[in-house]
């Protein structure tokens, strides 16, 4: 799935993978919020077995994730591959990983005045959230038909077990 204009291009990638339950119910509430306007939409169910048997606009998830993960073993120099959860987990060690991954080493001085604390509080969920042009409604209604603040929901992991059934999860962990 990955373009060879971009794996060719010596380029770096960051690929940011997520837990498929937690990536499906963003995926889900996301399109709910976004087509409310326009009538009914498939429910949770339906949308769940689409995505579990690979139907959805983005193409199977999990091919998606494995073909940059291959990528990735290929070339662990162009790409660094993260998880989600492990870096809202303990950031800091994964601000520092990017930084080194960019070719930006935080300097032993900027480690000491705390420059890696302060990278990943300007850079957290919640500070991103309320900037003002993210909460600015018309930010980018006007240009795309979405709201800025239509790609910030929770950032929390483990939101699913509000949606998904046991059976779900076990489905879905297959």
């Amino acid at each position: 799935l990955l373009p060879e204009s971009i794996s060719k291009s010596g380029c770096k990638i960051v690929y940011i993978w997520r837990d498929p339950k937690d990536t499906f119910i963003s995926l889900w509430t996301f399109i709910q919020n976004q087509m409310i306007d326009y009538g009914p939409i498939n429910s949770l169910e339906e949308s769940f077995d689409m995505f579990c048997r690979g139907l959805s606009a983005y193409g199977p998830y999990l091919d998606h994730v494995l073909s940059y993960w291959k990528a990735y073993q290929d070339n662990p120099a162009q790409m660094l591959f993260l998880k989600y959860e492990t870096m809202r987990a303990d950031p800091l060690p994964y601000v520092k990983r990017l930084a080194e991954f960019m070719g930006y080493e935080f300097t032993a001085e900027e480690e000491k005045e705390g420059v890696v604390e302060k990278v990943v509080n300007l850079c957290s969920f919640e500070t991103l959230k309320n900037l003002g042009h993210n909460k600015e409604e018309k930010a980018i209604k006007e240009r795309a038909g979405l709201f800025n603040s239509a790609f910030f929901r929770k950032g929390k992991v483990g939101d699913w077990q509000n949606y998904l059934t046991p059976a779900m999860a076990t489905r879905i962990d297959g």
